[in-house]
């Protein structure tokens, strides 16, 4: 490890040990004489100091974030420096053509500070809506990094079914897709209930169980349909178009899964890029209740020890379902880095995807939470090391 320092004055940073000038992100740091207050330990390998990790949140999170109610990324940020790199968080509007504007962890201060550093080793996105993604700054930020050649883990939001298509390329992988497709009309879910008696509908743009409903099939016409919280009887499902015409949805086959203690349970699993393929980082296990239509916790699931259905779970299955998946995620979308996947477990133990994720959520398990640090700063410093 060495020392850098920053000084604010001038934008510029610094270092006064032997042996730079060193590389730091697309820039170098200066040799100085002494070292200014602000100072930050870093690895040093091979004439690079680092990875510097750009952070591009949006702009409501970068006013959350320096007041302190982004916990989990703040520890983000305090692990990377942990590891000896340094992070500049900025929304997209901060991303120049040379320079990143944002803002810098002082671990001394523990605080954010205003500062400038150059372009980074590789920037994490962690921007909240598929809106701000759409928007002129975010793709123009997108643009400057790719012509730089900054990795940028993850490039966007997934819609189900655009991960359904990239999976269904594989034929290894048909045997745990459920059928999926997107419905538009009322008639498109009377022929869906016609062939399976019991579907799901999600928004294709939906996540934590937001948006989800299951429809059982009670004639031609009357169905049932179940979300989070209650259920009504449909005497017609031309009751469903304007709730379908409002956005996009999907139409997923319902599985028949294996229980535990007599309630469903699916497998939360984090998956990141290590070592040349994606491996499983951490699984976590959701239990829905008796009546419940989803696992999610946000709408009543309950969090379940993995312990208590590993020996149920064919491990050796699920880690090349998860590589297998990885890499088809990546042909379709560019490098994924990161991302979750709900996998269901079937009657006969077999393993089922129902989604995929781009952007985790903070999984409630502190263990698989700080697996899941480790393996970002791995990323990192891997990613760093490929960047010209």
């Amino acid at each position: 490890m060495l020392t850098i320092g920053y000084r604010p004055d001038t934008g510029e940073w610094v270092c006064n040990s032997p042996g730079g000038p060193y590389r730091f992100g697309s820039g170098r740091v200066a040799p100085a004489a002494t070292l200014p207050d602000l100072v930050f330990p870093v690895r040093e390998q091979d004439g690079r100091v680092g990875p510097l990790v750009g952070v591009l949140v949006s702009a409501s999170s970068l006013s959350a974030l320096l007041a302190g109610k982004k916990p989990w990324l703040e520890t983000v940020i305090c692990s990377i420096h942990a590891a000896g790199g340094i992070s500049v968080v900025s929304a997209a509007a901060g991303i120049g053509e040379k320079t990143v504007s944002g803002y810098i962890f002082v671990p001394t201060l523990h605080r954010f500070i205003e500062a400038a550093a150059p372009l980074p080793d590789v920037v994490y996105n962690r921007v909240k809506s598929r809106e701000e993604e759409e928007s002129e700054p975010f793709q123009t930020a997108a643009a400057q990094l790719s012509a730089h050649g900054v990795p940028l883990v993850n490039r966007s939001f997934f819609r189900k079914s655009d991960v359904y298509d990239a999976l269904r390329s594989d034929r290894r992988l048909w045997p745990h897709l459920l059928p999926t497709a997107p419905v538009q009309t009322a008639t498109d879910i009377r022929a869906w209930l016609r062939q399976y008696s019991c579907i799901y509908l999600k928004r294709d743009d939906g996540a934590r169980g937001i948006g989800l409903f299951r429809l059982t099939a009670l004639s031609e016409t009357e169905a049932i349909c179940e979300y989070p919280g209650d259920q009504k009887r449909l005497c017609s499902l031309d009751a469903l178009a304007s709730l379908i015409q409002s956005g996009r949805y999907i139409a997923q086959a319902l599985a028949e899964t294996d229980e535990w203690n007599g309630r469903r349970y699916d497998l939360r699993v984090l998956a990141h890029w290590h070592n040349g393929r994606h491996t499983i980082t951490g699984i976590g296990v959701r239990s829905a209740d008796v009546e419940s239509v989803t696992t999610h916790v946000f709408h009543g699931g309950t969090i379940l020890p993995y312990k208590e259905v590993k020996e149920r779970i064919d491990e050796a299955a699920l880690e090349r379902l998860i590589a297998l998946s990885g890499a088809r995620l990546g042909e379709r979308f560019g490098f994924v880095g990161e991302f979750s996947a709900d996998i269901g477990v079937g009657s006969e133990r077999q393993l089922y995807i129902y989604e995929i994720n781009a952007k985790p959520m903070v999984f409630d398990e502190p263990e698989i939470e700080a697996r899941r640090l480790e393996r970002l700063n791995q990323l990192f410093a891997e990613l760093a090391h490929r960047a010209p």
